[in-house]
């Protein structure tokens, strides 16, 4: 469509949103109620109808599919003109390459992915993996919530406070949580006499113990953790927690100027998503023109992913001076029916506070359609609920409905994996269309766990992939070496019969290059 068709069939709540261009502007968006188009539309109108430059125009958003997708239909609108349109990971690796020697890091730095880190940790300093996975997750999370070693460190402190004050040596915290753990686990074979006198020292065990344990698991988190920022250092790799906090700290240290002249428009898509050093970043590349949309579904903002804070919308209005006209709530639904979208509203609503009752948008159909009834039916378990599913199925199959108009959404891999049983035990072909992506597979992660074993032995020189998949002599002889089953996963994946018809070298070390 072109920017005057989508313009014409565009409803005047999102007219008001496409044309309201200058200053802070605060748009509320469910699922399906046309967001992405607004977007795209509203770039497009501001490069086409006010003559803005579209290399003055910033858009972020949080996924590489959501990004390419806004690219894509942002470039055919405009013919091909280009708008940086990418990922706030994306952005942040950019500016951080581009003032590498400022931000203290090569120009030439890897990215790391949450399963990098993970095998990192279990391999190089011999973490467990559920540990490692742990951390992980950890560390990820005080980083997006800008927390430091040093703020752990100053926390580990008021730990070790409370342990001073129930044994003031420190070397003998360890043998008395084992003492006091064995008194514990024994306690019930003393007569009731001694179990009556040893009743309060019992709780000061009891009181001990607990403190000793939550100050050994942070002092093992940022051991850990230490390690971890020096084995990174070492092979010249950040994390995405990195990215965001390494671009605001080169903002906060040299200013903001270069990329506020770059960039005059700023728009953000699943604000809710955003977590405090992101938000910090949008506030600083905003400048003093503060012409920042910001897209968020208000239904989302009660969970805390990623360290997402979930008073983002009202932080977002007061730190901008957001007025009722810089609100707009688009509330057309182009994808559910009245019936639905009333139940989900019925329920979700109780999700809501009394002080965010503004946010809480009730949806209608683009065209009023009311739709069927919502069924809800309980079973006595998985297995019954699969069972359940697989009759629904069929009876839309035997009234003629096209397999391909047959959808079936879960919240759980676990759940999936039943459906999909019971469905192909009854001979229905599934595809399965889930958010877990490459580098996330099994096989995948089975590849990269043999890649990084070859990353530490000593290999001298390079294989070679050739055109088509062929392999040099050189890589045969590396392959070879590697286990049969690292060689199934990689044809399992369908790499090496991917590549192109041009001669590849390969370093057998795994680096992830971009993240956006």
């Amino acid at each position: 469509m072109t920017l005057n068709e989508l313009l014409t069939a565009s409803t005047q709540r999102q007219l008001d949103a496409i044309q309201h261009t200058r200053g802070p502007l605060l748009i509320l968006a469910g699922a399906g109620t046309g967001k992405t188009t607004t977007i795209t539309t509203k770039i497009a109108y501001m490069v086409k109808e006010q003559g803005i430059d579209p290399g003055q125009i910033l858009a972020l958003t949080f996924s590489r599919e959501a990004a390419g997708n806004m690219k894509n239909k942002v470039e055919q609108l405009l013919g091909g003109l280009d708008v940086h349109v990418s990922t706030f990971h994306s952005f942040c690796a950019e500016v951080i390459r581009e003032n590498a020697d400022k931000c203290g890091v090569s120009p030439e730095f890897s990215i790391l992915e949450d399963v990098d880190t993970s095998i990192m940790l279990h391999m190089k300093f011999g973490i467990n993996i559920r540990d490692a996975t742990l951390y992980t997750s950890s560390i990820s999370k005080a980083k997006d919530l800008n927390i430091t070693i040093e703020n752990m460190e100053d926390f580990l402190q008021g730990r070790k406070e409370l342990l001073r004050d129930m044994e003031p040596y420190e070397g003998k915290w360890e043998q008395l949580y084992y003492d006091n753990t064995t008194r514990l686990n024994t306690f019930h074979l003393l007569d009731d006499a001694k179990k009556k006198a040893l009743k309060e020292e019992k709780k000061g065990w009891i009181h001990f113990n607990e403190e000793y344990t939550e100050y050994a698991r942070y002092r093992d988190m940022v051991q850990t953790w230490k390690k971890y920022e020096n084995g990174k250092k070492k092979r010249n790799a950040l994390d995405y927690g990195d990215l965001n906090k390494k671009a605001l700290e080169f903002l906060h240290t040299y200013g903001t100027h270069g990329a506020t002249d770059r960039y005059k428009y700023i728009i953000i898509d699943e604000f809710q998503d955003t977590n405090y050093v992101q938000f910090e970043l949008i506030r600083l590349l905003a400048g003093k023109e503060k012409n920042v949309t910001v897209v968020a579904d208000p239904n989302q903002t009660i969970y805390a992913f990623r360290g997402a804070y979930t008073n983002n919308i009202q932080e977002f209005k007061r730190n901008f001076d957001v007025g009722s006209d810089d609100i707009v709530s688009l509330d057309v639904s182009f994808r559910s029916t009245n019936k639905i979208l009333r139940v989900s509203h019925d329920l979700i609503r109780h999700n809501y506070g009394s002080d965010q009752m503004d946010l809480l948008i009730q949806l209608h159909n683009y065209d009023e359609i009311e739709g069927g009834d919502v069924h809800i039916v309980e079973t006595a378990d998985e297995n019954e609920e699969a069972r359940y599913i697989v009759e629904q199925v069929e009876t839309c199959l035997e009234h003629g409905v096209d397999r391909s108009d047959i959808a079936v959404l879960y919240r759980t891999h676990a759940q999936g994996r039943r459906i999909r049983q019971a469905l192909e035990r009854r001979g229905h072909a599934v595809r399965v269309k889930d958010d877990t992506d490459f580098l996330k597979r099994p096989e995948t992660k089975t590849a990269l766990a043999y890649l990084y074993v070859l990353d530490n032995l000593s290999i001298p020189g390079q294989g070679v992939l050739k055109a088509g998949g062929g392999c040099s002599t050189t890589t045969m002889h590396l392959i070879q070496g590697i286990p049969s089953l690292l060689a199934s996963t990689l044809n399992s994946t369908g790499y090496l019969s991917r590549m192109p018809s041009t001669t590849i070298s390969v370093n057998w070390g795994y680096r992830h290059q971009d993240s956006g």
